[in-house]
């Protein structure tokens, strides 16, 4: 007898109303719930689907196939329960039509379709990792040594000399590999890149607060104040409703006012000066005392020390000093970028020789694809795709 869906799944099952998130643990049946939708919307009695209608989305290839037997398997179930209806028995046939793959095997298919538009060949491949790598080593070889052999340019000999690396530069690689990655995470790799160089230009910048990793270093520092000084004041309202409590509420009073004298500064130099918090020694009467109040002062302040001291440390030099630290390193980030861009550019060149891509390049082209290089609305082709499903299931 087949499994009774609860009332939560059911209603997953017959919602029509437009999107819809299910979200549940392991094994809490949400593929039985996407599996009975599907077979709701074939056995609909007034507009009944066809499986090729929609599109399913899964994370692995495994799971495609194991998904693929399941809507077998309850199509065949409600074949029995209905032998005369031929709807359901052109499903089957319809079953191996049906779109459902991982995401990185649904944009392939896509772009191999619409390859004109983002200047593919049809006949692209997609590459495993291992074969990407090799590729990738290998121009990162001829990168460096072009860079070694035909440059003098001091931006590239600022980057390899600010590492400390001396004659050895096996670590490089490694830097430039990071650098590129991260750069591809965004949705504008070039344009990720050259903000990390207009962010290195410190020269109209007069307090370190200014630069972009100063505001994110003390907008952290503030956030953080901001709790411990909460957790402190509730620690001081139960106190002053306790007896004998009057030394640690004044040492803890004490605290609160040196943190909030901190969170209110507003430079940098401020917050270096200021910084010195003289958290004292806090000491209770052995006698007549709440011992539970007690240990959760104790834990809290002592947690709220440790944090403090530890976030306070990289505020332990001057903005002059800092800003003459980063501007040093402007330079180092400009020759960084430059080859990260070099690197770029030898990869694409033996991609496209190979006639291949890697995952990165099916996400960024597949993106081109339904937005456009400038990324500025949806594009005919995205219209187009998203009349072809009744509805995506991932």
């Amino acid at each position: 007898m087949a499994e009774k869906l609860t009332p939560q799944q059911e209603m997953a099952v017959r919602n029509r109303g437009g999107k819809l998130l299910v979200s549940a643990a392991a094994g809490s049946g949400k593929t039985k719930v996407l599996v009975d939708r599907l077979i709701s919307y074939l056995m609909d009695p007034v507009q009944p689907a066809n499986l090729d209608d929609f599109l399913i989305i899964t994370y692995t290839k495994a799971a495609a196939s194991e998904l693929r037997g399941k809507i077998a398997s309850k199509l065949s179930e409600k074949m029995a329960e209905n032998p005369e209806n031929r709807h359901l028995q052109r499903q089957m046939q319809r079953l191996y039509l049906a779109k459902i793959s991982t995401v990185h095997s649904f944009c392939g298919d896509l772009l191999r379709e619409y390859a004109y538009l983002v200047d593919l060949p049809a006949d692209f491949r997609v590459a495993d990792e291992n074969e990407c790598r090799q590729i990738r080593d290998n121009c990162m070889k001829r990168c460096l040594d072009d860079a070694y052999t035909q440059s003098n340019d001091p931006d590239f000999r600022a980057f390899v000399d600010s590492q400390g690396l001396g004659r050895d530069d096996r670590l490089v690689p490694e830097i430039l590999f990071k650098v590129f990655d991260s750069a591809r995470c965004h949705l504008d790799p070039n344009g990720w890149l050259e903000d990390c160089i207009r962010n290195a230009d410190t020269h109209d910048v007069t307090d370190a607060a200014q630069t972009i990793w100063g505001a994110f270093l003390m907008r952290n520092l503030q956030e953080h104040l901001d709790l411990q000084i909460e957790a402190l004041k509730v620690c001081i309202e139960e106190a002053e409703q306790a007896e004998n409590m009057e030394n640690p509420t004044a040492l803890l009073r004490s605290t609160v006012e040196q943190l909030e004298k901190l969170r209110c500064a507003e430079l940098w130099d401020e917050l270096v000066l200021a910084k010195d918090i003289d958290f004292g020694t806090l000491s209770f009467p052995r006698k007549n005392i709440d011992t539970d109040l007690r240990d959760r002062m104790k834990a809290v302040r002592n947690a709220c020390k440790d944090s403090v001291e530890k976030r306070l440390k990289v505020f332990a030099d001057l903005s002059e000093i800092v800003l003459e630290d980063l501007r040093r390193t402007a330079s180092a980030i400009r020759g960084m970028v430059k080859l990260v861009k070099s690197f770029e550019n030898e990869y694409s060149a033996a991609k496209r020789m190979r006639r291949i891509l890697d995952f990165g390049d099916l996400e960024h082209k597949m993106v081109e694809l339904l937005y456009g290089k400038s990324h500025s609305g949806h594009t005919a082709a995205a219209r187009e795709i998203g009349n072809r499903f009744r509805e995506i299931m991932v």
